[in-house]
This record gives C-alpha cells, sequence and structure tokens, in this order.
C-alpha cells in the first residue's frame, strides 16, 4: 500500500500557527513575570534592560509577521491580492536601487544627481531645470561628451545664485552632435526604491519620493 501524505486544511494550520504564537509570546510573558518576581528586593531590575527586552520581543513579532506575509505571497505563485494587482515580483524592488526613465528630479538642498544614454558623441549637451509651475530656473551648460550612459548634476541653485525652494522639479536635456544635428535624449534618475504601491490600477515604485511606473524601470541593482 502507498505512503500517502494528506496536508492539514488551511483552517487547521492556521488554527495551529496561531496556538503556536500565542504559547511562544505566554512563554515570554511567563518568564518576564518570574524575572520580576525573584529580583532581589536591594537590586531591582533594570527598568531599561526590561524595555530593551520588550522592545526586541515586539521587533521579532514584527519580523515574524512580515516573514508570514512574504510567505503568503510567494505560496500564491506570485499573484498577490487580486483587488491590489501587488505581487511578489514587484515586491523584490524594496530596497533595490533602480534607475528609471524620469525627469522628475527631487531637490533637497544639497546636489541633485541625473544622467542620460546619449546615443551618439555630443559636441554640447544642455540641461534646463523648471519648477512645477513651468518656470525655468536653471540652464546648464554641460560641454561635450561620448556616447553611453552620462552622469550629469545639478547644484540646486537658481540662474541668479540664489537656492531653489525645496521641493520636485523636472529636467529637460538637449543635445547635438559634431554637425549640429540634435539627438533624441532623456532624463534618467536613480535611487533607492523605498515603497511599492497601486496607483490608478498601476504599479509603481515610490523611488526618492517620486513614484515611476515600472515600464520606466532600465536598470536594477542590488
Amino acid at each position: 500500500m502507498p505512503l500517502e501524505v494528506t496536508a492539514p486544511s488551511p483552517s487547521a494550520a492556521s488554527a495551529t500557527a496561531k496556538t503556536q504564537d500565542l504559547g511562544k509570546k505566554d512563554i515570554f510573558l511567563k518568564l518576564l513575570v518570574a524575572q520580576m518576581k525573584n529580583q532581589d528586593p536591594l537590586k531591582p531590575q533594570d527598568p531599561t534592560q526590561m524595555s530593551s527586552q520588550l522592545a526586541q520581543f515586539n521587533m521579532v513579532e514584527q519580523q515574524t509577521n512580515t516573514n508570514k506575509l512574504l510567505e503568503k505571497i510567494v505560496a500564491s505563485g506570485g499573484v498577490g491580492d487580486a483587488s491590489t494587482g501587488l505581487n511578489a515580483s514587484s515586491a523584490s524592488y524594496l530596497g533595490r536601487t533602480v534607475t528609471v526613465n524620469q525627469n522628475s528630479i527631487q531637490y533637497n538642498g544639497g546636489v541633485v544627481n541625473f544622467s542620460a544614454n546619449l546615443p551618439n558623441n555630443a559636441a554640447s549637451v544642455q540641461a534646463t531645470i523648471v519648477d512645477a509651475s513651468g518656470r525655468t530656473i536653471r540652464n546648464l551648460d554641460l560641454g561635450t561628451m561620448v556616447s553611453g550612459h552620462q552622469m550629469m548634476s545639478w547644484d540646486g541653485l537658481e540662474n541668479n545664485g540664489v537656492a531653489a525652494p525645496l521641493g520636485t522639479y523636472s529636467v529637460l536635456l538637449q543635445a547635438t552632435d559634431a554637425q549640429g544635428k540634435a539627438m533624441a535624449v532623456g532624463a534618467q534618475r536613480s535611487g533607492i526604491v523605498d515603497a511599492v504601491r497601486l496607483a490608478s490600477g498601476k504599479v509603481q515604485l515610490m523611488v526618492g519620493g517620486i513614484p515611476a511606473s515600472l515600464a520606466d524601470v532600465t536598470e536594477v541593482r542590488l
């Protein structure tokens, strides 16, 4: 007679998991209470150490819940919740450094970096920084550049030398070759994905505080 293994029903497995979780929490609380009961009256338990233990327990509990959520997503085959459209594939972008085809940049008071892929050697590259109202605040002459991926930057200053207000800006690029012919070139930016969200039925990656479409991602790095 062949050996047959029957997996427990989802409800039974869930009940077992909850029981085990409660058991672990109960053990921790019992140990904590026992520690308080058996402390030396002349040398009571350090409240700082007790708070640290509670914080560590809370961190472990949160990590356990996060792992369970990820396991649930993976177990669903990457389909995720049909009501949200989010899945294991999109969640895998979290914490990764990505490069996106997007001319929106976030100015937080420091130098703002962006880039572009030049199809050919450029005799002249110029960048125009535009604010949310469409006003040009800075014109940058970036000089000559060779073909390929090129890094560029804006120091956050307007044409009059005054620092621009913090916020979101757009960078427009223009490039011409040695014959003075304009070449198609668009700005790119890179950053760490700190959130994945759903907007208008489409998955977006939050990169540096600015949403980006998955279709605009050109590179993903660890």
